[in-house]
């Protein structure tokens, strides 16, 4: 993102935000409420409109971006839908949508594929056994852990995961710490809105807190000090 900025009745919810992801980054976007941590994962991602500057995904502005199977948004809450409900199995295979081709039929090989990546997922967030409920008669704390799931069963290169840890409690929070440490050493790239890091911390290797829709800090290794401003490194 470059320059980005974000209106909302005629309101600054991001100004002039200058923030760029480098491959491998595990990166946690910090603030208050109100500070814009979540439009602004939503405005790297093109969900939310920018009223001024850019942003880029893979070199790509979001309207011309194709690729989405290499990134997962897990977002703040399970949406609600109508018609019969989902049960967990069919919430995480979605996942899988944007890695087949919209024109040929699935193979039996990429069937099978299919379902081992969502018992993987499954096994990470330690929803196997709720596999058949439905997802929308979950506590807070699992519905985010069947979107946590849905994300992994993709196998993307990159994971935009909006407040993953809100309402979930300090052994799910535990448990995610685990998937994300995996996901580090694998070497895949993570963006991660937070209040808090808990037991994140150890594997968040930089940071960027909003204060009022504006960068006002930033920590990390490509970082020298505090400084308002862009990263270095390439874009993710």
């Amino acid at each position: 993102m470059t320059g980005g900025v974000v209106r909302r009745d005629g309101r600054e919810v991001l100004s002039g935000v200058d923030l760029r992801v480098a491959a491998g980054d595990v990166l946690a976007i910090l603030g208050p409420n109100g500070a814009g941590k979540s439009t602004l994962v939503k405005a790297l991602l093109g969900l939310v409109p920018l009223a001024a500057g850019r942003t880029e995904i893979y070199g790509e502005p979001p309207a011309r971006f194709r690729g989405w199977r290499r990134v997962g948004y897990v977002p703040q809450r399970l949406p609600m839908g109508g018609g019969v409900p989902s049960t967990v199995r069919e919430v995480v295979a979605s996942g899988r949508i944007a890695r087949r081709s919209r024109w040929l039929p699935a193979l039996v090989t990429d069937r099978a594929a299919d379902r081992a990546a969502v018992d993987r997922a499954l096994e990470a967030v330690g929803l196997t056994g709720r596999a058949r409920d439905s997802a929308h008669l979950l506590s807070g704390g699992q519905q985010q852990r069947v979107l946590i799931a849905r994300a992994l069963a993709g196998e993307p290169e990159t994971f935009v995961m909006d407040e993953p840890t809100a309402g979930v409690d300090a052994a799910s929070q535990a448990a995610l710490a685990a998937t994300l440490r995996g996901l580090a050493e694998a070497g895949r790239t993570v963006v991660l809105v937070a209040h808090e890091l808990g037991p994140m911390e150890p594997l968040i290797t930089r940071t960027v807190e909003l204060e009022h829709g504006r960068v006002a800090r930033e920590s990390g290794p490509r970082v020298t000090g505090s400084r308002t401003g862009s990263t270095a490194g390439s874009a993710a």
